[in-house]
C-alpha cells in the first residue's frame, strides 16, 4: 500500500511539475483549437466531427487542411499525399526522442503518438525536477497538450454553432501563426 501511495505521489509531483510549463502551449491550443472547430462547424460538420477528428488525427496543420479535404470531392492519393508531406516533420522529431523516450515502458505510444511541435519543444528542452520520475513528466506535458487541444476544438465547434459573423479568412489562422514563428 505505501509503494502505491509513492507511485501516486510522485505522479501528482510530476503532474504538478507540468501543467506550469505547459500553459503557453494551453494559450495557443485554445484558441488554435477553437478556430479549428468554427472552421469545421461552418463547413457543416458538428461536434462529433471535431471531437473523433482532434483525436484521432491529432495535428493542427492536418486538420485544418482536412476539413478542406472532407468539403471537396474525396481522392484517398491526394489525402495520403497532402498528410505525408504535411506531417514528414514528426519523422525527424520522432527519431530525436528516441533516446528521451528510452525506459519510459507502457507510456512510450502516448508519448509517441502525442508528439507534436510544441510538446517536441518541451520534452526536448525540459528536464524534471529533482523527485519526479522523467517518464510521469513527459507523460504529463503530452497528455496535457493532447487535452488542451481537445478542449479548443471541442469548444470551438460549440460556440461556431452560435456566431454568425463570416469566418472567411479564419483558415489563415494557422498559416500566419507559422508566419509569426518564422518571422520571430
Amino acid at each position: 500500500m505505501e509503494e502505491h501511495e509513492a507511485i501516486v505521489k510522485n505522479r501528482s509531483a510530476a503532474l504538478r511539475a507540468a501543467f506550469p510549463a505547459t500553459i503557453p502551449v494551453m494559450t495557443g491550443y485554445l484558441c488554435l483549437g477553437a478556430a479549428f472547430g468554427i472552421l469545421l462547424r461552418t463547413a457543416g460538420y458538428g461536434i462529433g466531427w471535431s471531437i473523433v477528428m482532434s483525436m484521432i488525427c491529432y495535428c493542427g496543420s492536418m486538420q485544418f487542411v482536412g476539413v478542406s479535404l472532407l468539403t471537396a470531392a474525396f481522392d484517398p492519393f491526394q489525402a495520403l499525399l497532402m498528410s505525408v508531406m504535411v506531417n514528414a516533420r514528426h519523422a525527424f522529431y520522432g527519431l530525436s526522442m528516441l533516446e528521451k523516450y528510452r525506459g519510459t515502458g507502457p507510456v512510450r505510444p502516448v508519448l509517441i503518438c502525442t508528439l507534436t511541435d510544441e510538446t517536441f519543444s518541451l520534452v526536448s528542452t525540459l528536464e524534471p525536477p529533482e523527485g519526479v520520475a522523467r517518464r510521469d513528466f513527459y507523460f504529463w506535458i503530452s497528455l496535457l497538450d493532447y487535452l488542451y487541444w481537445q478542449v479548443g476544438c471541442t469548444l470551438g465547434n460549440a460556440v461556431g454553432g452560435l456566431l454568425t459573423f463570416d469566418t472567411t479568412g479564419l483558415d489563415f489562422t494557422l498559416t500566419a501563426l507559422f508566419i509569426v514563428l518564422l518571422l520571430e
